[in-house]
Parts: C-alpha cells; structure tokens; sequence
C-alpha cells in the first residue's frame, strides 16, 4: 500500500525521478510493517517449567536429558485426618495431611528409564531408584501398545481412560505433598532415551523419517527436539552444529558441512568438461567485519550440574561490538561446549563472502548443503540453485572447515543435591528418668533414629499395646542428632563424683554425626544429657578416634536418680536434649507397664516394619533414693534415724526453698536385712524412724535397714544403711 500511495505521489511531485524515489521507499516502508514474523525455536527454559497447558508441545527426547513435563492427569487433594489425644481431661489433637495422584507426560517418543527425579529443585527420588516421600511410582515407556494406567483408568472409567501410546509418562499415587507445603511441587525427572551419546544424524532419521540417511557433526549425551515441522526440531543445530539439510535425488538429509564426503571440484560437474573461468562469476558479495558478532555465547545443559543451564563464550575476531547468543537445546559438557563455542567464532566469517557461479546444467548434480572447489582450490558451500533455460546459477557461500575436540573448561560451582545411597535406618527407645518441672505422670518414653548416611528421611512410628492389638499411630520420627552403640564395655560408677576412671566409647550410625566438649559450667548445666541403656549421663570431653567413632570422657554418671550401673558392649547411646527424637504420648506410654507393648517403625521411604520391644521399667515414675541418712543413739540403747528426701519434680534450685516432693503424699517403708521375725517392717510419715534398745540387741551381725519411699506409682530403690 505505502509503494502504491508513495509512487503516485512522488510522480506529481517530481515526474518519473519522484515516482521512482517514492516506490523505492514505499517499499521499505511496505517490508517494515509487513515483514513476515519471524519463527521460534524451543527456549531452553521450557524444559525446566513444569506445565498444565492444554496444547502444550511435549517434546521429542534422545539421549538423556532433565526435563519437567506437562501434567496430562491429576486428582484433587486427598485429605487425610489423623487424631490423637483426648485422655484423661486433656483436648484432642486433629492432624490433616494431604496427598495427590498426579500424571506427567515426558516425551513423545519412547523411552528406557527414568533415573532421578526432583521436587522444587530437592531430589525426591535418587539414582537408587528410592523416594523419600511416601508415593507409588510407576513410568511408562511410550510404546505403541501400551496399555492405560488402573489409577486413570478406574478415576475416568476404562472407556474415557487414555493409554497415551507414543507418549512415555509418568505416574503418581498418592504422593504425600507434607514437605511442599502441601501443595504439588515442580517435580523434573530425568529421562534416558536412548543409551549412550546421540548426534544429529540420530536425531535427523527419526524426525526426517530417513533411517541411516543422516549423519552428524557434535556428540551430544542429551537433545530435545520441539517445534510444529521437522525443521523447526532441527534449526538449533543447523546455527550450532553446523548441520545443513542436503538435497539429492533420493530427497532431503541431514548432514554436518564439509563432513563426510570429500569436497569436489565445481569443474566436474560441466556437461562441456572445460574449467571454470573467472568469467563465470556473475555477483560477489562481501560483508563488513564489523557486521560479524564479537562475542559467540552457548547456552546448554550442563550434565555436571545436574543439567542446569550452562554456557561458554568465544569472541570472534574482528568482529563488532554486538554479541550472539546461540540457544541448544542439548546437554553438553563443559570443554565440548567450549570447543563448540570456539569453532562457531572461528567460523562466523562462514557466509560473509557470498558469490554466485553461472555454470551448465551439469551442476543440477550438485546437492544443496555441498561443498565445492573453485580453480583458486577455495572451498564453497552450495546454499542455492536456480535454472534458467540450460544455465544453472548457483549460489555460493566461503565454507571453512571445523574440527571436533574437546578443551579445558569451567562448568561454574555445582548447586546440586546429594544423591545419597539408600541408607539403613537404625531405631531404639529409652526409658527416661523424669525430668522437667512437673513429676512424670506416665513413662517418658522416646524413639530415637537415625541412618547410615544424611539421606535417610526418618520413619513413621506404631504402638502395638498387646500382641493382636490394632497398631496406634505414634508419630513421625526426624533423624536424630546422635544415635550409636557402645563400641566397647563400660564399668559401674557412681553419681556422687566426676567419674574420671571410665570413658564411654560410642560408634554413632552416621560418621558424619558429631559430638562436642563442654566446659563444666555448661556441664553442671545440663549439656550433652545422653542415655546409655537405662542411665542418664553427661560428658564433658568428646575426641574424634576414627570417623564415626568417638571417646567420652570427664563424665556425671547416673543423673536424675537413674543407675551408674555397667553397660556391655552394644548398649545403644543416644543423646536426648534433640528435639528431633519422638516422645511417646502418655496413653501411649502407659502400655509400657504391661511387658507386652512393641513399638513398630517403618522408614518413610520404605514399607518393611520392624517391632522394638518397650521398655517396661518406668523409671520417671520410680521415686528417688533418699538420701544423707544418720544414725544417732538415743541415749539409752537405741538409735534415732533420719535422712532426706529427693523429688522427681525439677523447678531449678532455689536458696531456702525447699523443692515440692513430687508424689501426693510423702510416705516412706523401712524395713531390716535380714528379717527379725516380729519386727518391722515400717511405714512411716515423715524421714525419721526410732529402733528402741530391745530391737537393736536382737540384730544378727550384718544387719541393715533399707530405707524406701512410697510413691503414687512406685517404690524407690532402696538407700542401705549399716546398722551393726
């Protein structure tokens, strides 16, 4: 329209001078609003995206890449309620967890296997194939008879349930969303396949439909072809490869430029057979340096970043100041695409010098993408032809050759997950003494875990109350801070003094755990509380033997009026000021009483169960020892005795204030060894008691008296007190 409107009036203005001028420039005017649009390629972010788009392109996958998918079927929320509590005058606890079963379409031709898999960039599934959230996994390959999942098919019905054939998929049940903020994560899996390295020419056959017809230039352990026709699939390697589609009577293919067949000369195709003459050189073209980008950039995949996106420059000499940035889709290591990126500087002046050759129709037998010798010996590429009559003219393009290789290059710092191996989960309970403000109402019984290596994700805990009973969800169990055993015996000690005769030797589950020394006024504070067994102890000094493998000593031996008793090797150890380990409900613990109640445990990424017997000692419910007991004679053959009591309350030390007992009621049993027939035993009030005379004749030599108190739930280990 602007050529039209242009011509007419520059003719009136200025005659056939200005009608000339006004066409010329009503058809630049013309090209620039209705210049064609231009196409796009895949970006190579596309592939990290998850997406629900209807419409969306899945793309073609060879080799082995990362990719993120479209989610081609998902369920609602599936919401769980979980309630605990509700005893004894307390409120209930309700717990909601949700899950979702999900399917993600992968590629649009099949494939080997799917390795690992991430959720919001965390690997959830690692190269051992275990996941480390609860879900059912199942993948299909894309074949042509595959049939439709049960999941779809048994939500949609089997007459609406599609097989996706030629679409390789995966599939999710129930994959519990806790750790996501319980909605759906970005999950990208990586895809094999095809085994081992791809290039062009793989890529060409399938998409060109031509097996064995192609060949190609750069070995790739990855590509992603995407795009509405074959040539868009393969335009990123046509800029970055150097791959041209060729021609020849057999149809198109895909080869690198000036690989494979030897280059010919243009003289051998005449029907006449004479040389060329600089004559037959109709046009010759020759662009700026400065038109030529400085600076060629390559972006990838990166596979020793977990295919994160990577890219290496090369600058191009005498180029301008404008930079190329040249998009591939493939995954490539760093010094591949280094070389890459310096051949594609090297050769930028591909093309700059173009010129077009008349010659006979003996050149119809020249392909499109060839390349040919001149009489100079220069090389050309052909990148067109056009017959007129019996002549041929072609059009010619400077070809430099390139040479594969590979050179030393910088991938960047590695922001990658550890893929952890699958890792053995070891579980204990301890029977706690009691502890904390208030005096224990039911047993303190905590579950402990931990696993061989950081990627064990914890486990999920039952009690069974008595063999047949229906298991009672108990909790999730975190990996604790440090868990082990005993590597080697430790001897009886006593809870009155530093023990600096003994040290506790411990192999922990993970050798990564590690333990630290404090100084003893954060000792007599309470650091680095652990139980070895049935005891509560306390170190102060913590020294690395072999990885995994510690020894502690300057010890507190039997805290909170637990024993200092001696432990064989392969007492479990665990310390308890964590609060990743899992304390059992009082209702739950309660069952411990009866001998009969198991804990059962099984890993989050895993479905074995494994039953631990509980405890049944109670020892936060066992009253303490009493304690600084005296003997003194009453002045007439008998003795008054007293001693002090001791709670299991713990509100903190208080100058003058004398700490709560701890029990309903203070009652105390005195009672002699050996027993005198007649006499005692003893219930008492108050911490004193009075043997008259006649008592104290009738001893046998060796005579004690053991003084216990009565608690609300138990009775106390006894304190012996020599009385002859």
């Amino acid at each position: 329209m602007a050529t039209l409107v242009l011509t007419v009036v520059g003719g009136l203005v200025g005659g056939p001078v200005g009608a000339a001028i006004g066409a010329t420039i009503g058809q630049q005017v013309d090209a620039a609003i209705f210049k064609p649009k231009g196409r796009e390629g895949p970006r190579l972010a596309d592939l990290k995206v998850q997406a629900s788009t209807y419409g969306q392109q899945i793309p073609q996958l060879f080799g082995t890449m990362r990719v993120a998918g479209s989610v081609i079927w998902a369920t609602d929320l599936i919401e769980r309620r979980t309630k605990s509590g509700g005893g004894k005058g307390r409120p209930s606890v309700t717990e909601y967890s949700y899950s979702v079963s999900l399917a993600v379409a992968l590629s649009s031709r099949p494939i080997r296997a799917i390795r690992r898999i991430w959720a919001d960039g965390n690997l959830l599934r690692g190269s051992s194939g275990t996941f480390k959230e609860r879900c059912t996994f199942r993948w299909y390959s894309g074949s042509e008879d595959q049939a439709a999942d049960p999941l779809i098919a048994s939500a949609v019905g089997m007459a609406s349930a599609s097989a996706f054939r030629g679409t390789g998929y995966a599939v999710f049940e129930e994959l519990e969303l806790a750790s996501f903020g319980n909605r759906i994560p970005s999950l990208t899996f990586e895809v094999e396949a095809d085994a081992g390295p791809i290039d062009a020419g793989m890529v060409g056959d399938t998409l060109l439909g031509e097996p064995g017809r192609c060949s190609g230039g750069w070995a790739f352990a990855g590509y992603a072809a995407s795009g509405d026709r074959a040539r868009d699939a393969l335009a990123p390697l046509f800029e970055a490869d150097a791959m041209r589609l060729v021609s020849d009577p057999g149809g198109w293919f895909l080869a690198p430029a000036g690989i494979g067949a030897a280059p010919v000369a243009l003289a051998g195709f005449r029907e006449t057979r004479r040389a060329e003459t600089p004559g037959d050189r109709v046009e010759r073209n020759r662009a700026a340096l400065s038109s030529l980008p400085g600076t060629i950039r390559l972006r990838h995949y990166e596979p020793e970043r977990d295919y994160q996106l990577g890219q290496q420059a090369s600058a191009v000499a005498g180029g301008g100041a404008r930079e190329e940035r040249i998009d591939l889709p493939a995954v490539l290591a760093a010094g591949s695409a280094r070389a890459l990126a310096q051949q594609l500087a090297a050769a930028a002046t591909d093309g700059r010098e173009t010129v077009v050759w008349q010659a006979d129709l003996g050149a119809l037998a020249l392909p499109v993408g060839g390349v040919v010798t001149l009489i100079d010996g220069s090389g050309w590429r052909v990148a067109s032809r056009s017959v007129r009559a019996n002549d041929v003219r072609l059009e010619l393009r400077r070809y430099q050759p390139l040479t594969g290789g590979s050179v030393a290059a910088d991938p960047g710092a590695p922001v990658v997950q550890p893929d952890w191996a699958d890792a053995t989960g070891t579980v204990h309970v301890f029977d706690l003494p009691s502890l904390g403000i208030a005096a224990a109402q039911a047993p303190r019984l905590v579950v402990a875990g931990a696993g061989s290596n950081d990627g064990w994700r914890g486990a999920d805990c039952w009690v069974v109350p008595m063999p047949g009973a229906e298991p009672v969800p108990a909790g999730a169990l975190r990996p604790a801070a440090a868990l082990g055993a005993l590597a080697e015996p430790l001897g009886a000690g006593s809870a009155d003094l530093f023990d600096l005769a003994n040290a506790v030797v411990v192999t922990l589950v993970n050798p990564a755990m590690t333990l630290e020394t404090v100084d003893d006024a954060r000792l007599l504070g309470g650091a680095n509380r652990a139980m070895i067994g049935g005891e509560l102890l306390q170190f102060g000094v913590a020294e690395a033997v072999t990885p995994g493998v510690w020894r502690l000593s300057r010890l507190l031996r039997g805290r909170a009026g637990s024993h200092a008793d001696a432990h064989a090797e392969g007492a479990p150890f665990a310390l308890i000021d964590d609060p990743a380990l899992l304390l059992l409900p009082d209702e739950l613990a309660a069952w411990a009483e009866s001998g009969a109640a198991i804990v059962q445990w099984a890993p989050r990424n895993g479905t074995g169960i494994e039953d631990i017997e509980m405890p049944g000692t109670a020892q936060a419910l066992r009253p303490l020892a009493p304690v600084h007991a005296r003997i003194r004679p009453d002045g007439s053959g008998g003795v008054d005795i007293d001693w002090v009591r001791r709670s299991r309350a713990d509100p903190g030390w208080r100058d003058h204030v004398d700490i709560p007992p701890g029990e309903s009621r203070e009652a105390w049993r005195a009672e002699l060894v050996p027993a005198v027939p007649g006499v005692g035993p003893w219930e008492r009030p108050s911490a004193s008691l009075h043997l008259e005379a006649a008592i104290i004749g009738a001893l046998p030599p060796g005579s004690h008296i053991e003084l216990r108190q009565i608690g609300d739930f138990a009775v106390s280990a006894p304190l012996i007190l020599p009385l002859t």
